[in-house]
């Protein structure tokens, strides 16, 4: 059973405040090492490091600390630091917003909101997001985002397409598939 944690006056749970997290830890390490890393850095209440299924630790640990002085200081003096051979990455763990994880329990994006059709608003079981500008999004060369017009001559349609690509595959008659 888990024990329900009062929201403070940011509106997180006290087991979020003051929390980081420590990538890159060696898998030797435990729980006691960890706290005696963060020790010179201030008052660690919690350690915990992530395991997989089998119980083997996958090299990241939280630590949650006092104050945030405390957590501060942990992220600055170990932050880019050396340890058994490894890099250590300490960063203050992030508040997830509620508007994040609401769309993302909504599943994929509602794709007539991105267009603009969508008329079912708050009742739709899409997730309404944003979406970036198509054109800027694609990852096709530029030669290839414009279509060329209807019943052009086939020197119009293969004028823009760069030489290294095969012209027999642009054909349809490479050996290779097209």
């Amino acid at each position: 059973p888990r024990v329900h944690d009062p929201p403070t006056s940011m509106g997180r749970s006290s087991r979020e405040l003051h929390k980081v997290i420590v990538v890159g830890l060696p898998t030797t390490s435990t729980t006691e090492d960890l706290l005696k890393l963060v020790k010179p850095y201030g008052n660690a209440l919690e350690a915990a490091h992530a395991v997989d299924a089998e119980g083997k630790p996958r090299g990241f640990a939280f630590v949650r600390f006092a104050d945030a002085d405390a957590q501060q200081a942990a992220i600055a003096g170990l932050d880019k630091s050396d340890l058994g051979g490894r890099t250590l990455n300490v960063r203050a763990v992030e508040d997830r917003s509620a508007g994040a994880a609401s769309a993302a329990a909504k599943g994929r994006p509602c794709f007539d909101f991105a267009r603009g059709k969508c008329s079912r608003g708050a009742a739709c079981k899409w997730a309404h997001v944003k979406v970036a500008d198509a054109a800027a999004a694609s990852r096709r060369p530029d030669w290839q985002k414009t279509r060329p017009a209807v019943g052009a001559a086939p020197a119009d349609l293969f004028g823009s397409i760069p030489d290294d690509y095969c012209r027999k595959y642009q054909l349809g008659k490479c050996h290779r598939g097209g």
